[in-house]
């Protein structure tokens, strides 16, 4: 993952690859310079933005959080953009959350994260009618999304604390891939309509900064059109949903929370809005290292890493395309590895909980900690039997 002005490049990549149904688990290291914080409630997370309130940037000068806060509120839209990985981004989300809804109760939130059919299942986990862990297998959370579920976990507990509406404004992860392989026209008629009804290309500068990232691993003109398209596609649905809400709540003001890449220099979701909601006052706002680093955004807030306690990891790639969940590769000083499982092998049980998707795996890991011994059993091609592995997660 790319920590630059333009990281949401490559998370296509990264989205990608999940769109084939590859899976990374644990093999990207954690940074060595961001502080550690434990927070498992939401209460904690809010004490730490007391104690961090946040300093705001206009045009190069500092900006009291307070200033900031009274700024956003005139606009009828804000945009908080994150790099997906950072937990002080989503810090600094809530922090931005919580100020503009002690000015104005009636507030939304639209996120990213969740793709739009999977609604009714976010409404049911903010009404108190499923568990954390059922919103998480229902919504296929780590099969779609696939972060760190902890540092979003504060947002959505403040939503559901305070009544707030939450919108899966993402498009659906099977109508981006068909895109990916066959453009818009390998879509059905039924499955067009579930996107926008116009698809805006896009300018020439958002093309270029696209065309650098994507023949860092492609020289194929057909493909980068395609990858472009989904780009596209991405940024008009969220931006259409984002609408069709605002249409109908004309008394709502509304949070966006996605990706930089996708509010920054002036185009993407920001832009897209603009045409379907003319006149609206919109307003965007990122996070950012240090000014000289800033993305092109109306105001930025200054950070520096924080993370949540690492939890254990088994540093393999699985492959889910088939039956389960199958190592297709791993390295040799991963914690698999060390602990004798092989390419191949079809992930069974962990301390006895089956495997059966990434939720189960993702779920089982939550609760282990790096260093924590678990008892594995794997399927290998050849043996009748299960094989059982005790693995040190890293």
């Amino acid at each position: 993952m790319f920590h630059n002005r333009h990281t949401l490049f490559p998370d296509l990549m990264r989205r990608t690859l999940l769109a084939a149904c590859v899976v990374v688990i644990g093999v990207l290291p954690i940074s060595s310079i961001a502080a550690t914080v434990e927070h498992a409630t939401l209460d904690e997370a809010l004490a730490h933005i007391g104690e961090h309130v946040p300093t705001g940037v206009m045009q190069g000068k500092a900006l009291p959080f307070s200033t900031l806060m009274a700024s956003l509120a005139q606009n009828r839209v804000v945009f908080v953009g994150e790099i997906h990985d950072r937990y002080d981004h989503h810090l600094h989300q809530l922090a931005v959350l919580q100020g503009l809804h002690q000015r104005n109760p009636k507030l939304a939130i639209g996120v990213e994260w969740f793709q739009q059919s999977f609604q009714p299942v976010l409404n049911d986990y903010l009404a108190g009618k499923l568990t954390e862990v059922e919103f998480l297998r229902r919504s296929e959370y780590f099969e779609r999304w696939g972060y760190d579920y902890r540092q979003l976990r504060p947002i959505l507990a403040y939503a559901k604390a305070n009544g707030l509406p939450v919108l899966a404004l993402n498009a659906q992860v099977e109508l981006t891939r068909k895109v990916s392989e066959g453009g818009l026209e390998a879509l059905s008629k039924d499955e067009r309509a579930q996107l926008p009804p116009t698809i805006h290309p896009a300018d020439a500068d958002y093309q270029a900064r696209l065309r650098k990232v994507f023949e860092a691993h492609s020289q194929d003109p057909q493909q980068f059109e395609r990858f472009m398209l989904v780009q596209r596609i991405w940024d008009e649905t969220m931006a259409y949903n984002a609408a069709k809400y605002l249409n109908a709540n004309p008394e709502h003001q509304l949070v966006v929370l996605a990706g930089v890449g996708h509010i920054s220099d002036g185009v993407g979701i920001p832009a897209d809005l603009a045409r379907q909601l003319p006149g609206s006052k919109v307003a965007t706002v990122a996070s950012s290292d240090s000014q000289d680093a800033a993305p092109a955004v109306d105001y930025t807030l200054l950070t520096a890493a924080v993370d949540l306690p690492p939890t254990g990891k088994l540093g393999v790639l699985l492959d889910t395309q088939g039956k389960g969940l199958s190592i297709s590769a791993l390295d040799k000083n991963s914690a698999a590895a060390k602990a004798g499982l092989q390419k191949g092998d079809r992930l069974a049980t962990l301390e006895g909980v089956a495997l059966k998707n990434m939720s189960d795996l993702k779920l089982a890991l939550l609760q282990h900690q790096v260093g924590n011994a678990v008892k594995m059993t794997v399927e290998r091609a050849g043996s009748t039997d299960l094989l059982a592995y005790t693995v040190v997660l890293q």
